[in-house]
């Protein structure tokens, strides 16, 4: 008896083990399924909804959230973000590489040639793969702007600039309000169409071109001291040579675009300048005018408003 005994053991414990061998891989794999589940029934697993910041409990397959004709249910096909419209940040939007340009949206340079996706020209028209939807555009910011400086992400490595820096270079002016190509446009204004319509912004690229605002001026110095709509303090040394005027006459005290250093009072804000870094010395600034046309008080304080 006793030697049946002692071989039902090892019997015993192995046929215990296979048991819970399976009821363990048995609850993984339930585990599993359970969080690749659709719950909605909308195509997406819950776990890539609620990751993505979707409702995994409301069928959105067709949303599109981030506008990029790339509707969720090809984002999560395509591996793509549905609240980004370039995933892969190469100018194009994901659902123009999808449907379009044929290219990967998760690949900014999908044909490794050295050169992002956007920079290509797969048509040899002339205009870079990432600009072919301007002309379809009635609002420049269809297109994303991460840093809110007025130049979308996709035309700043055009610029060297860096998308998510509103001032690339921390010289106190943000990107979009420089001319780096001495065109006599901003780069904000560079890509504009004729018509730039954008009804759903509360906030345009225009609607920031008073950048700064004079806070002191040393005539015996010529030491010019302002403060960026962004909470810079820039300084600069206005000199014989330096080009003062206004962006319209109405404004001017005087009834002139061309300003002089009496121009130059606290309070009055500036739409443009051109400053040499090396010196710092001020080539040319450019008073702005509100809608209103009007100009500071003789004081310098604000107009009053009635």
């Amino acid at each position: 008896m006793s030697r049946t005994t002692l071989r039902a053991k090892p019997f015993t414990i192995l046929a215990g083990l296979i048991l819970a061998a399976y009821y363990t891989i048995g609850l993984s794999a339930g585990a599993f399924a359970g969080g690749s589940r659709d719950r909605d029934g909308d195509g997406m697993p819950n776990k890539w909804e609620a990751a993505n910041g979707l409702n995994p409990d409301k069928p959105n397959a067709d949303g599109n959230p981030d506008h990029d004709s790339l509707r969720n249910l090809g984002e999560f096909r395509n591996d793509t973000d549905p609240k980004e419209e370039d995933t892969d940040e190469d100018g194009i939007d994901d659902g123009d590489e999808v449907k379009e340009f044929d290219t990967d949206p998760t690949d900014d340079d999908s044909d490794d040639d050295g050169v992002e996706d956007g920079d290509d020209d797969s048509d040899d028209d002339g205009v870079d793969d990432e600009d072919e939807d301007d002309t379809g555009e009635s609002c420049r910011a269809d297109d994303d702007d991460s840093d809110h400086d007025g130049i979308d992400d996709e035309d700043e490595n055009e610029n060297e600039s860096d998308p998510d820096d509103a001032d690339s270079d921390d010289d106190g002016i943000d990107d979009g309000n420089e001319d780096l190509d001495d065109d006599g446009v901003d780069e904000e204004d560079d890509d504009d169409a004729d018509v730039d319509e954008c009804e759903d912004e509360e906030l345009g690229e225009d609607d920031d071109d008073a950048f700064a605002t004079i806070v002191s001026f040393d005539q015996s110095t010529g030491t010019l001291t302002l403060q960026t709509t962004s909470g810079n303090s820039v300084a600069a040394t206005v000199t014989e040579t330096t080009e003062i005027e206004w962006e319209d006459a109405d404004c001017s005290p005087s009834g002139s675009e061309e300003g002089t250093t009496a121009d130059l009072q606290p309070g009055v804000q500036v739409s443009d300048l051109d400053l040499d870094e090396s010196t710092g010395a001020l080539e040319e600034i450019e008073l702005y005018c509100d809608d209103d046309g009007d100009e500071p008080d003789d004081d310098g304080d604000e107009p009053d408003q009635d």
